[in-house]
């Protein structure tokens, strides 16, 4: 995607100028994350300069919500509570699944998709209900200069996004797949979180704008009207992480070229990962059933079957033609005979896939490897498919992803535009000791109870369903005392000279955040205290 750079910031903003954020993805532990780190920007009073927002998967669910709430008017407080009650009363999946089947005709071709039983959730009335893009698109006096919701299409491997800018020349979709704004304007808020939500393993794509929710005056037929060809076979859309999962790369395209560009605010939910991935142990026996036995036992099973088949049939006949058949022969004659004659045609269907699977690996190894493959027992061939599975997981699911993550936080640090424009609001960061910083600020490191709080955080699952109210409570309080503890080395470690006396620009801001660090690092305060900012 080419670069692109946003109009220029107009209004005044605070100490530390205007602020972009990105919100990564993490299902239920990113959304609660980034809403606490969303909830202490508030209380320092440095939300209002926030003029850009770029957000992935979990991300997206908090950002999303924030942008409806403007759009509405709401306080943040009003949208703070009325957000984490929802994360807490929520479980996405479970309630996915109980309609996963509903509303589907036996001979339609409306299959079973759990993305757009997701989407069904994230449409109720308690979150976006039936709420168009039009209102993020045409919103009026919205703080953001950029918002913007990102997903993966599956075509040519690009972030796809869902963008609401304030200039005129900004790209919606990707340059390979361009979103005109008639349709944009027409896509429902509510499959925009589920599409940048979708993450891989979990659920199956969802394919723009086939398997989107069109408005009746707006049908799907419109909508591939004005697309053009090349979305008629549907362009399938998964997790914006898998392409970006900190959002940076669309903050960075955006304002990357702007003389004035605002400091990046990434808020960072990726744990780290001393071992990625293990070999599962294996059985502690090999076995004697090679799968070449295993292929003679079912030419046996199947011999046997056609055998008790045929004579349950001749015993059954021989019944009938001696008159002396009564109704609870069927039981023991004709169901018996069926199943038999059932497992029969099963064992040649598992023989004709078995064939296929012969003919495709042949194909594909330009060699005949079935004998080697006969050599085998049944548990080391199970083993073999266990380990080709769990490792390819693991591949795309942290290894790709910490790679990617490595490559946009180059791209990030490589940027002269966010040279000292940069903060790094990670989800680890209380874990991490750091001597030179502790040593010339000692007041600044966290407390144990901090360090353990953040631990918590990081061991949360990605899930999209919190299994108590503690698992939240953890998540927003490590957000806010991340947050703090990021603004402050930023300020320390770039801002030097502007902090450090009274009347210099971010004297009153250091101070209030000090403030609110010392009472995070209190170990006697109470989670709640800890979530409520004293006023400097």
């Amino acid at each position: 995607m080419s670069s692109e750079s946003t109009l220029p910031v107009s209004k005044p903003h605070g100490p530390l100028g205007p602020i972009a954020v990105s919100l990564s993805g993490g299902g239920y532990r990113a959304a609660a994350f980034h809403l606490g780190t969303l909830r202490f920007l508030h209380e320092v009073e440095l939300l209002p300069d926030v003029v850009g927002l770029s957000t992935v998967s979990g991300g997206t669910l908090t950002g999303l919500a924030w942008v409806v709430s403007q759009i509405d008017g709401k306080p943040f407080p009003v949208f703070h509570d009325a957000w984490s009650a929802y994360l807490k009363r929520t479980n996405v999946i479970g309630e996915a699944l109980d309609v996963l089947t509903s509303d589907r005709e036996p001979m339609s071709h409306n299959w079973a998709s759990l993305i757009r039983s997701a989407a069904d959730v994230y449409a109720h009335p308690d979150l976006f209900g039936d709420r168009r893009f039009s209102e993020v698109l045409g919103a009026n006096g919205l703080q953001l200069q950029e918002a913007i919701f990102n997903t993966t299409e599956f075509h040519t491997a690009l972030d796809f996004r869902f963008r609401r800018s304030n200039n005129p020349a900004a790209l919606l979709g990707n340059v390979n797949y361009k979103l005109p704004r008639p349709v944009a304007q027409h896509v429902r808020l509510a499959d925009i979180a589920a599409a940048s939500s979708c993450f891989p393993g979990g659920f199956e794509p969802l394919v723009f704008p086939q398997q989107f929710h069109w408005p009746r005056d707006y049908p799907l037929s419109a909508a591939l009207g004005e697309l053009g060809p090349g979305f008629n076979g549907g362009l399938p859309l998964m997790d914006g992480g898998i392409y970006d999962n900190q959002g940076v790369d669309s903050l960075v395209l955006a304002f990357g070229e702007s003389q004035n560009p605002p400091t990046l605010l990434i808020s960072d939910v990726s744990t780290q990962d001393d071992e990625m991935y293990n070999v599962p142990e294996n059985p502690t026996r090999r076995g004697w059933l090679t799968l070449n036995g295993a292929s003679w036992l079912g030419w046996a099973l199947f011999l046997l079957t056609l055998v008790c088949a045929g004579v349950l049939t001749w015993c059954g006949f021989e019944e009938v033609r001696a008159g002396t058949f009564e109704p609870s022969d069927f039981f023991l004659y004709l169901i018996p005979g069926l199943l038999t004659a059932s497992v029969a045609a099963s064992l040649v269907w598992v023989h004709r896939r078995l064939r296929d699977v012969k003919a495709l690996i042949q194909k594909q190894l330009d060699m005949d490897a079935w004998p080697s493959f006969l050599k085998l027992t049944v548990a080391e061939l199970i083993q073999m498919v266990v380990l080709r599975g769990t490792s390819l997981l693991a591949l795309t699911s942290s290894v790709f992803m910490k790679r990617v993550r490595g490559l946009v936080y180059n791209r990030v640090y490589e940027t002269p535009a966010f040279k000292d424009r940069r903060m790094s609001n990670l989800i680890y960061s209380l874990t991490v000791n750091r001597p030179k910083l502790f040593s010339e600020h000692p007041w600044l490191q966290p407390g144990p109870h901090l360090v353990a709080l953040a631990q918590q955080a990081c061991q949360m699952p990605t899930t999209l369903w919190f299994t108590d109210e503690a698992q939240y409570n953890n998540l927003e309080s490590a957000g806010q005392a991340t947050v703090c503890f990021t603004l402050l080395r930023h300020i320390i470690d770039h801002r030097k000279g502007q902090y450090e006396s009274p009347g210099q620009p971010l004297y009153d801001l250091f101070q209030k955040l000090r403030q609110a660090w010392q009472g995070f690092n209190q170990e006697s305060r109470q989670p709640e205290a800890q979530r409520t900012v004293v006023a400097a």
